[in-house]
């Protein structure tokens, strides 16, 4: 257990085994308490015929009930796949085939969706009061004094979840991490934030991504707690903060967006934020107005902007005291990693020459799942590192003379909305299946508030433009919330290049760019 956040757990329980470590609304629980509920879950999904190996699906609220189903799929040697609550059907779907999960565990959030998938894989009921609705489901209940700890033994080199993540050529892709990589992540992260065991750590973001994950990984290593709360009111977020006399704050851009709207934040709340230590960012840039929001209203917090990719969790981070000196910088390489930045043949770039992000050291993943070809575009060797693999970030950036690294843009023309990678041509599928629709291109507009804002230009069969309401509501039944196009276009018909007869990607979107300007198209959602 020594290179896996179980290890952390029992280490920190043996010491520290009285103490509040998980705050949920109607729950707390101590270090002992999380421990044995774990195990217990590990039993039980043992008991329902579980192995090593075995992937199950996570699809529930943020609750402590998410936490202790989590630990107990790692502790019964298996591999938890965790799915966004929001996602619709089809790409719920996609990653219960894809991953070939054997199990789904759910809440009554989303019960009624999971139960479409009982012809794939197994539903559990994984918390909640739904026995009666739903008899013939199996309830994942907890035999607390009855666990069998001879099968539990791991090692870091295994894989612990699948975190899919979208990809350029459109379906999200599964990317494996391994026990070493989220506790990796998790040393890495206190030690260059200075997490201690007297934090109070505020979980915003959510479980089914590596950000959100790592705060609860440095609540076991450090022995702190971490306080539950679901963003969606900001006034009732602010008073949480209050509330819980919470010290840390980890943030996403899209989440300070959200937290400091000033139509329903109140500026003059009169809460007393001077326990907070320290506030941290990833997901996107970081605007003025968020920082100074931030500086207003945690004026004795220290600010942390850092960056990262899925694919090796967390690169770059900039120091406080570089906030005012580098405002556009994503940076320095954290503890126990190299970036480099790389022209097309490998070489290292001169300082302020745009090259690709490449990440070398530590928390670096095992690959994409059942993908050996989209792996070997992304995890690379170099002649300079034999035996040594490396993640090709796709990013391209600069690097000054002191290492700071500044970001460029995309090379694959991946999109960020609200913190979440997109790739258009996942929507633009999504689109084209429309019987109406004949090709649809998707493209963004960078909005610092958000990431970028989404643009829907298309073509129809009979050049005969849809009803706006009729394709929005398409769109909101067959995408997730942060893929729907914020713009739609429609134009007569694309553009081609003259050589190869592909779509003009770029004519096409300086044209709808052009009539949204001049307000002749473009409804938003």
């Amino acid at each position: 257990m020594l290179f896996s956040v179980l290890g952390f757990l029992e280490s920190s329980e043996q010491v520290r085994g009285t103490k509040t470590v998980i705050v949920d609304a109607n729950i707390r629980l101590t270090f002992s308490q999380l421990l044995s509920r774990a195990k217990a879950t590990a039993q039980a999904l043992v008991d329902m015929g579980i192995k090593p190996g075995d992937r199950v699906g996570v699809c529930m609220a943020k609750s402590a009930d998410q936490i202790v189903t989590i630990l107990g799929i790692l502790y019964a040697n298996a591999i938890f796949v965790p799915i966004l609550p929001a996602l619709k059907h089809d790409n719920i779907a996609h990653i219960v085939t894809d991953s070939g999960m054997c199990a789904l565990i759910t809440d009554d959030m989303r019960l009624k969706e999971a139960v479409a998938f009982e012809d794939t894989t197994r539903i559990i009921i994984g918390s909640g009061n739904l026995t009666e609705a739903y008899p013939n489901l199996p309830y994942l209940s907890h035999h607390f004094n009855s666990v069998n700890l001879s099968q539990f033994c791991r090692i870091g080199v295994d894989i612990a979840a699948i975190i899919y993540s979208s990809g350029s050529t459109g379906r999200p892709k599964g990317i494996m991490v391994t026990h070493r990589n989220f506790a990796d992540g998790a040393r890495i992260v206190a030690a260059y934030l200075g997490t201690t065991e007297n934090d109070r750590i505020a979980s915003i973001l959510s479980f089914n991504f590596d950000y959100g994950l790592n705060q609860l990984w440095q609540a076991l290593l450090v022995g702190c707690s971490i306080h539950l709360h679901e963003l969606i009111m900001p006034n009732d977020c602010i008073r949480f903060l209050a509330s819980e006399s919470i010290t840390v704050l980890p943030l996403m851009p899209a989440i300070m967006t959200r937290l400091f709207d000033s139509r329903f934040f109140d500026q003059n709340h009169g809460y007393d934020f001077s326990a907070v230590r320290y506030v941290c960012s990833s997901g996107g840039r970081v605007s003025p107005d968020m920082l100074e929001h931030v500086h207003y209203h945690f004026p004795k917090a220290l600010f942390y902007s850092m960056y990262g990719l899925t694919e090796a969790f967390r690169s770059t981070y900039l120091p406080p005291d570089q906030l005012v000196q580098r405002p556009n910088s994503i940076g320095k390489a954290i503890p126990d990693v190299e970036i480099l930045v790389l022209d097309d043949e490998g070489n290292e770039c001169d300082h302020g020459v745009p090259g690709e992000l490449v990440h070398r050291g530590g928390c670096i993943a095992r690959g994409y799942w059942n993908d050996a070809e989209r792996t070997e575009e992304r995890f690379r060797h170099h002649p300079r590192y034999p035996g040594e693999v490396l993640v090709y970030s796709g990013d391209l950036v600069t690097k000054d003379a002191e290492g700071y690294i500044t970001f460029l843009n995309r090379k694959d023309g991946m999109l960020k909305n609200n913190g979440i990678r997109i790739s258009p041509t996942e929507i633009e599928d999504v689109v084209e299946r429309h019987s109406s629709i004949a090709e649809a291109i998707v493209f963004g507009i960078e909005n610092i508030e958000v990431g970028h804002d989404l643009v829907l230009v298309y073509t129809t069969k009979d050049t005969v433009q849809l009803s706006d309401p009729i394709l929005r509501m398409y769109l909101r039944s067959n995408l997730p919330t942060h893929m729907v196009p914020k713009y739609i276009v429609h134009q007569y018909a694309f553009p081609t290049t003259g050589n190869q007869g592909k779509i003009d990607r770029v004519s096409v979107s300086n044209l709808a760019l052009e009539l949204l300007d001049a307000n002749k198209a473009g409804q938003q959602l």
